[in-house]
């Protein structure tokens, strides 16, 4: 049975680009996996705290001293029980939503997603794929390359060992008619590809 992760991370609940685009993919891969299972994570709903000092120190074998693991735990277990991942994101001021960075500095860990070898980092999150969904006012064209937040998504999945990984960009968003004819290119792409 496939499992796939959602991780949604806009600050919108309702009337967001990144979220009605997530939900067109997740219908389609069900339909493609009928006996699949998604597991949710909503960064809005549900924010992941910043790390702090206590946790940071844990992470690299200092002693707990509560529950500074247990979260996560819990978000790494959800990626290694998954097949596929899932990230909606929009672009807030030329990067990824704070909620999805506090997610990655809980994810991001010593000898649970990657390891340090013979002067190399190493992931250990392997035979995995993810899809963004990327979202931005702005026109792509007007940039001209790819973004340092879609860069940033690329370069922190690598990391882990995630290196499969497909980016679907609906920019210009600010206008309605090209967000329009963005998302049908997107959701047509998304067909193809799952």
């Amino acid at each position: 049975m496939k499992t796939l992760l959602r991780i949604d991370s806009s600050i919108r609940l309702t009337d967001s680009f990144s979220r009605e685009v997530g939900n067109h993919f997740v219908s389609r891969w069900q339909e493609k996996h009928p006996t699949g299972k998604i597991i949710t994570r909503d960064l809005q709903v549900n924010p992941i705290p910043h790390l702090t000092q206590q946790t940071v120190q844990a992470f690299f074998g200092g002693q707990p001293t509560g529950d500074e693991l247990e979260l996560s735990d819990v978000l790494i277990n959800e990626i290694t029980v998954s097949d596929e991942l899932l990230i909606t994101c929009p672009m807030y001021n030329f990067q990824i939503p704070s909620t999805l960075k506090a997610y990655f500095d809980h994810v991001v860990r010593v000898n649970k997603t990657f390891q340090h070898k013979r002067g190399e980092y190493v992931g250990l999150l392997k035979n995995k794929k993810c899809s963004i969904l990327a979202t931005m006012g702005g026109k792509k064209e007007d940039i001209n390359r790819e973004t340092g937040f879609e860069s940033y998504l690329r370069n922190i999945l690598g990391f882990i060992g995630i290196t499969d990984t497909e980016i679907y960009c609906i920019d210009g968003t600010a206008n309605p008619e090209h967000a329009t004819e963005r998302m049908v290119e997107i959701k047509n792409k998304i067909i193809n590809s799952i």
